[in-house]
């Protein structure tokens, strides 16, 4: 009996010795928007703008894009969710953030603040939005839908208000492409803010 449990003993350690406990890799890659590059020209100065305090936000994201992992619409009514590869950081923050940076570029001396702000802060303006779209499709393409107001906060009304449509080609079947053409329909928007808020506040408008 004694030789038979030695036998059994015996054999565990060779099976086990054979079973590899090392990690297994984590398989998620984490992606992040970015802002237009800084070769871009930013716009004309003017006094009006200069003297222009921002406010960027709320900006508020449909409940299926709120989430770590990227989703890819697979047709009219389906979606698709990565569980490999996932936002660095809160889509709505990342979103919100290149967003500024990119209209810092574009409006020059403006002055530019993130919502939440502080109470004692209070910008000339606010952009407002609600993005209805943020994703790649099954076509390699990209598409940003968003409603958007400025806002003029000294009387609480919207100054224009405008809804905005963006789609660009990935080019090629991979999430970093579809990324980087997400970041691409941003700076687009990006460009049609940073002209409406200058059309308001060109310098025969004072």
């Amino acid at each position: 009996m004694k030789s038979i449990v030695i036998f059994f003993g015996l054999a565990f350690l060779s099976v086990s010795g054979c079973v590899n406990f090392s990690p297994m890799s984590d398989p998620s890659r984490f992606f992040t928007l970015m802002p237009l590059p800084r070769v871009e020209q930013s716009r004309p100065d003017t006094d009006k703008v200069n003297s222009l305090f921002l406010g960027i936000g709320p900006i508020r994201f449909p409940a299926y894009l709120d989430r770590d992992q990227i989703v890819t619409r697979a047709g009219q009514n389906r979606f698709d969710v990565s569980e490999n590869d996932r936002w660095a950081e809160p889509l709505e923050e990342n979103f919100t953030r290149v967003l500024s940076q990119n209209l810092g570029m574009h409006l020059g001396g403006a002055r530019i603040i993130r919502y939440p702000w502080q109470t004692g802060q209070r910008p000339t303006c606010q952009i407002e939005m609600e993005v209805l779209r943020f994703e790649p499709n099954t076509r390699q393409e990209v598409e940003l839908l968003a409603d958007w107001a400025l806002i003029d906060l000294s009387t609480k009304v919207p100054l224009v208000f405008k809804k905005s449509r963006i789609a660009r080609q990935t080019g090629t079947k991979s999430m970093e492409a579809s990324v980087a053409a997400l970041s691409e329909t941003l700076g687009d928007l990006s460009r049609e803010i940073a002209d409406t808020v200058l059309a308001r506040f060109r310098p025969d408008d004072r």
